[in-house]
């Protein structure tokens, strides 16, 4: 994590994690989708991997100063709408936005597999728990 990837890496990355997650599969929905999965010392779980890139992401941003205008000013420049392509740290602030974007991503992928009846120790068990009554 000590490097920060290009926009076109992390646009890619994240749309390969997004189809795996969005894919419907029992294990799958448990390791990337549940915070609460019990792994190995050793192990690395999607949320332990992003609450990590935050914390990195959290002191890297300390140093960029007037940081949400300039948040602003590169989601401008990725839709097109602002040229200024000369943006000092452009390639943190690209990665915090498809950071940002991913979660939101991840967070739907989860609400739509995980309806609200459920707790997290049932996360993967599908919705056979709705239908055992």
């Amino acid at each position: 994590l000590s490097r920060i990837l290009p926009y076109e890496l992390n646009l890619q990355l994240t749309a390969v994690l997004s189809r795996l997650c969005a894919f419907n599969h029992p294990l799958l929905d448990e390791y990337l989708l549940d915070p609460y999965i019990h792994l190995s010392p050793c192990s690395r779980s999607l949320f332990s991997v992003l609450v990590r890139v935050m914390g990195e992401l959290m002191q890297r941003t300390q140093q960029v100063p007037s940081l949400s205008e300039r948040l602003l000013d590169t989601r401008r420049t990725l839709l097109d709408q602002n040229q200024n392509t000369g943006l000092e740290h452009l390639t943190l602030l690209q990665g915090i936005i498809v950071l940002e974007e991913f979660c939101k991503e991840l967070a739907a992928i989860a609400f739509i597999k995980m309806p609200l009846d459920r707790d997290h120790q049932n996360f993967s068990s599908g919705s056979e728990s709705s239908r055992t009554e």
